[in-house]
Formats: structure tokens, C-alpha cells, sequence
């Protein structure tokens, strides 16, 4: 870990952290700089959660793809270039995520996903499982770790995205505004650039777009 080179308070850089310090408090980031990230996938959504957490600044980050860099990643992965194309992604893009922050120790993994590996992290992030049944393995094997592993598994298909949550039984969500989740059905898409969207009569969804 490198030298701290800003104002310390608590052990926490404050110049580096200065804008997410009034949001999550010293007490949520003294946890966060003890926590250990494993992020499965690195296309385009697996990228941006792995930068973020870096630049949040948990301890350590460790990545995993061991898939071929291909030409379709490139319109979403902004670490990759043609001549990363053939080799694995993780390893395309580890030394542009490492130089994000400096406190974060960040590296590249090929290991198997198996309980021993598991068990080195307090959260899992799966965002390129291809299977339901491989989700549900991995969420298991991170149940099973006598200190629990929490679990995530996101994914994203164009503008839509899904997001599974396992942090135990003991963790609670509470639902401070009362407000309903909104929905709507979509009746009709043009084919023209820019499309229109026609959504059902009773169905509106609210939204206010601007057009330029």
C-alpha cells in the first residue's frame, strides 16, 4: 500500500475522500478500507462496478475473467482496445485499474471459483455467470463460508438491468418513503433513429423527457 499523502483523520486520507466522506461517514469507510472485493466479469458492466468500488476505497480488489477479449467488448469496455482482442480481459485491463487508487491493492485472478478462493472476501460480485444454475452455485458456496461472504449478481441488457442481493438474514431493508415501484407497458417501438416509444393509455410512466 502506498505512502498516505493527504490530511489524515482516522486513518482516512480526507483530501482523497473528500467527496464521499460526507456521504457515507468515517465509521462506513473504516469498514469499507477493511474489506476485501471479488468482481467476476469484466465487460462493460463488470468495468464500471470495479472502478467505482476501487475509487471508493475498499482494501483490496481482486478481478476475475478469463474469457478471450472480443471485437463486441469494445463498444462497451472502456480499459480494452483492438489489441487486447484474444487475450483474457482481466488481465487486458489490471494495470489501468490499479492506477485508479493508489490505497487499493488491485489484482488480476485465474484461480478457481471453489470454497477456498472464496473464502480471502467479504463480497462477491458475479456479473458474467451465464447460467442460472452457476449463479445459484456460487451464491451457495458463499452461503456456506462460516464467516458469511455477501453476494451480488448483476447484469445488464441494453437499457434494462437486474440486480440479486444476499447479504444473510440478519440484514434488513427498510422501506423509509413508502412509495410504489413504478411500472408501465410498452405497446409500440418505431424503427426510425430516433425511435418513439408508445407506452399504454393507463399505463403512463410518468417520466419527462427532453428532446434536443
Amino acid at each position: 500500500m502506498a505512502e498516505l499523502k493527504g490530511p489524515i483523520e482516522d486513518g482516512i486520507d480526507t483530501d482523497l475522500n473528500s467527496r464521499q466522506l460526507p456521504v457515507y461517514g468515517f465509521d462506513a469507510m473504516k469498514k469499507m478500507m477493511k474489506s476485501d472485493v471479488l468482481i467476476l466479469g469484466l465487460k462493460g458492466l463488470g468495468v464500471e462496478i470495479a472502478k467505482n468500488v476501487i475509487l471508493s476505497g475498499v482494501r483490496s480488489v481482486t478481478v476475475h475473467d478469463n474469457d478471450p477479449v472480443e471485437i463486441a467488448d469494445l463498444s462497451s469496455q472502456f480499459y480494452l482496445s483492438e489489441k487486447d482482442v484474444g487475450h483474457k480481459r482481466s488481465e487486458a485491463c489490471i494495470d489501468q485499474l490499479a492506477q485508479l487508487n493508489q490505497y487499493v491493492t488491485v489484482k488480476a485472478s485465474t484461480a478457481d471459483l471453489d470454497a477456498s478462493f472464496l473464502s480471502g472476501f467479504k463480497v462477491v460480485v458475479s456479473t458474467n455467470n451465464k447460467s442460472l444454475e452457476g449463479l445459484l452455485k456460487l451464491n451457495e458456496l458463499c452461503r456456506a463460508q462460516k464467516k458469511r461472504i455477501r453476494f451480488i449478481a448483476a447484469d445488464s441488457r441494453g437499457v434494462f438491468g437486474t440486480l440479486f442481493c444476499d447479504f444473510g438474514k440478519e440484514f434488513k431493508v427498510n422501506d423509509k418513503d413508502g412509495e410504489e415501484i413504478l411500472s408501465s407497458i410498452v405497446t409500440s417501438i418505431t424503427k426510425e433513429n430516433p425511435a418513439v416509444v408508445t407506452v399504454h393509455e393507463e399505463r403512463k410512466h410518468g417520466l419527462w423527457m427532453e428532446t434536443m
